[in-house]
């Protein structure tokens, strides 16, 4: 099959387990595809600016697919993104803050300008909020926030995270929960997902889907996988990932996307 487009989620996929890399490798790596002619996509659930400062020395020779498809940047150009009307952001922060699922307040706004949490969140929340995401303020309320906001992020039980994404689904109109790790759930927009942004890429570049190898780990690469002509999942995957993948390969933490792409003939 020809491979035109390389599309890996970062968190439990490409990252390894301090959730970095290695610079070095990418470097080459990144080298290897270039001179195939292959565009290398980052596709993940944390915000363009976060993405951006992870790959900083290499932002010029990378495609971003950020907030699990909501915005798709190549080189200085936004090709595509998908706003949440600020009504509908309060509305779901305020239902799920609600709820019997959620943890110390751990609501986040993901923006285009920075990233929105409350002060009555626990210090951990605050924490793991700055580890994932850039320019992390803290509000009274969320009805402070002034920026265009793509995702809420919310922290359920690693229990019942998968019975809290239902239940999103089926409380809030127009928008879309969605699994991203063992304890958190993204609220985007109804009809967002990272093959969304990758068909957005599919069209610019004059690619079918059977040209695209995708990586993931999670619920929300499940789009994506399907999307692509060959689906890799990590062994450390969700099951219904690995159900569609075409092939299972190695851990995160022994980054094994990197060592496939490698070993790969193109």
């Amino acid at each position: 099959m020809t491979i035109k487009l390389i599309a890996t989620d970062m968190d439990g996929t490409f990252l390894d387990g301090n959730g970095a890399y290695d610079k070095t490798r990418f470097d080459a790596l990144l080298t290897k595809l270039e001179q195939a002619n292959i565009h290398f996509v980052a596709a993940s659930g944390r915000q363009l600016l976060a993405l951006e400062a992870m790959f900083a020395d290499f932002a010029d020779r990378i495609i971003f697919v950020a907030e699990n498809g909501g915005i798709v940047k190549y080189r200085d150009d936004i090709l595509f993104e998908e706003k949440m009307p600020f009504n509908k952001v309060l509305e779901i922060s305020d239902i799920v803050r609600k709820s019997d699922y959620i943890q110390d307040d751990s609501v986040l706004l993901s923006g285009a300008n920075g990233s929105y949490i409350l002060e009555t969140t626990s210090d951990y929340y605050k924490k793991k909020a700055n580890f994932y995401y850039e320019k992390v303020q803290a509000v009274s309320d969320f009805s402070e926030v002034v920026d265009d906001i793509l995702k809420l992020t919310v922290s359920f039980t690693a229990e019942r995270v998968l019975e809290g994404e239902a239940w999103v689904n089926q409380q809030a109109a127009g928008v879309r929960a969605v699994t991203t790790g063992f304890e958190s759930i993204d609220i985007m927009p109804e009809g967002i997902s990272k093959a969304t942004g990758l068909s957005h890429l599919a069209e610019k570049f004059d690619i079918t889907p059977s040209e695209i190898v995708a990586f993931g780990d999670n619920l929300n690469d499940l789009e994506m996988l399907s999307y692509a002509g060959r689906a890799v999942a990590m062994s450390n995957a969700r099951e219904p990932i690995k159900e569609i993948a075409d092939e299972i390969i190695g851990h995160h933490k022994d980054q094994a996307v990197m060592a496939y792409l490698e070993n790969s003939q193109f």
